[in-house]
């Protein structure tokens, strides 16, 4: 094999790999939220918000846009003026969510799993705490006003 031919397949190999993922977290933002969307746009649909502190891995890039995929495996478009490679919180939180196994922790409308289900919550997620315990389930809100209830296994306390 020539060194020029072995160039250019080392070239073509290097551009078929995918990019190592970049982790990025939510920034906050005015609306307590940032859009994840079906497109790297705003004329895009709207898949689900995300709050404060959400990791996402980045997984590709157009232009302001950033495709992220969710901890779960939801995969979805964001703008990357509202994502850092840092999270900084302007304000306090009580709370962040761990690690789970299955990608996610379930927001519920009660303190336990017969409540239904508000939202998922991913890993790195900021919430406060409104006082409210039963048992092992904490009363919780996010920054967008969302109230619901969140077993404490698999949160961790921020201040």
């Amino acid at each position: 094999m020539t060194r020029r031919l072995f160039l250019a397949l080392a070239t073509l190999l290097a551009l078929a790999l995918p990019a190592a993922a970049q982790t990025l977290y939510v920034q906050e933002s005015d609306d307590g939220y940032l859009n994840l969307r079906n497109g790297p746009g705003t004329r895009h649909e709207i898949l689900m918000r995300l709050t404060s502190g959400t990791a996402v891995e980045v997984t590709d890039s157009r232009g302001n846009w950033r495709q992220v995929i969710l901890p779960d495996g939801t995969r979805g478009w964001a703008h990357r003026r509202y994502m850092a490679p840092q999270y900084i919180a302007t304000q306090p939180y009580s709370f962040a969510v761990l690690p789970t196994d299955d990608g996610f922790l379930n927001l519920r409308r009660g303190p336990g799993v017969r409540f239904d289900v508000i939202r998922r919550l991913y890993a790195g997620q900021m919430l406060h705490w409104d006082d409210g315990r039963e048992g092992s389930w904490v009363q919780l809100r996010l920054p967008d006003g969302t109230v619901g209830w969140a077993s404490m296994s698999y949160l961790t306390a921020v201040n």
